[in-house]
């Protein structure tokens, strides 16, 4: 995209008419990029909601294959959606102009019916995002209210007290061991979440403004359509911002992913070490009570 911009700018006028229909089909190309990284937010955003609140039914029947079809899938649909003007199905070149022509500012029956349809499949994408997200929130609230409720209650014996007291290293971890009991979402689950509200409000401010434009677009009169010739003007910098962050943000992500899975193995490999300084801990307890005569 940024290669196409520059050679419409630095090119030739005469080089540039010439090969203007090719440049208005690579507009449309591009337009796939967007809406893919749409589809991606939205399945991630809807995995991170089954794990957190489905965990049972996520370890059973979401797998990485399954994830990566649904997302193949919503590619597939998004550009087969996008592609449709190359076929008639909505506008991206004026023939009588010899320029490129935008979706949104289309006055056909048949342009406006393809605006409308983009705009409802971005809208969906928009709204499902949002609601994955606050979904998954809520379920960290939740979680993390149960967890304080359960965990606020426990009332340790004095002997549990004595044990603790001389070994408080291990007290420390049996905490950590508590929580987990209780089904709390790890530290992994909790940044991943984060990011993924990251990367998904990023792509509601970027393509929001755009969705909101084509409705205003094909409802206001002319004289509105130049006052708010600026709120357009908003949109495609946002558009152009996303397209040109989105990038280092899934590489963020992946770099995020690499580093919960080393985590996650740390803990694998130290966790028989850590049970044994647990069992330790408790060993004077266990012998106390196994010296203690019965009554």
């Amino acid at each position: 995209m940024f290669v196409q911009m520059c050679m419409q700018l630095y090119l030739p006028a005469d080089a540039i008419q010439t090969n203007i229909h090719n440049f208005c089909i690579l507009r449309v190309i591009w337009r796939v990029f967007g809406i893919s990284s749409g589809c991606v937010a939205f399945v991630m955003a809807l995995e991170r909601y089954i794990a957190l609140a489905k965990p049972f039914f996520y370890h059973k029947y979401v797998t990485d294959n399954l994830i990566r079809k649904s997302i193949f899938i919503l590619w597939g649909i998004g550009a087969f959606i996008t592609f449709l003007p190359l076929f008639g199905f909505g506008v991206y070149y004026d023939e009588r102009k010899k320029t490129c022509a935008r979706y949104r500012s289309a006055t056909e029956p048949m342009d406006v019916a393809y605006a409308y349809l983009f705009f409802i499949v971005g809208t969906l994408l928009c709204v499902g995002i949002v609601i994955c997200n606050l979904s998954v929130r809520k379920v960290l609230y939740q979680s993390h209210r149960k967890m304080c409720r359960q965990f606020g209650s426990i009332k340790p014996t004095p002997m549990l007290n004595r044990s603790m007291s001389q070994t408080p290293k291990s007290s420390s971890f049996t905490d950590s061991n508590i929580m987990r009991m209780f089904n709390e979402p790890t530290t992994e689950e909790i940044r991943f979440a984060k990011l993924m509200t990251v990367l998904s409000v990023f792509f509601l401010i970027c393509w929001l403004p755009q969705m909101i434009s084509i409705i205003l677009l094909q409802q206001l009169s002319a004289a509105m359509k130049l006052k708010l010739s600026w709120v357009f003007r908003v949109s495609d910098i946002l558009i152009l911002v996303h397209f040109m962050l989105d990038p280092y943000i899934y590489v963020l992500l992946k770099k995020s992913r690499r580093s919960d899975l080393r985590t996650m193995i740390r803990y694998m490999f130290s966790r028989n070490q850590r049970f044994n300084i647990v069992d330790a801990a408790l060993s004077p307890m266990q012998k106390s009570t196994n010296s203690s005569p019965l009554p």
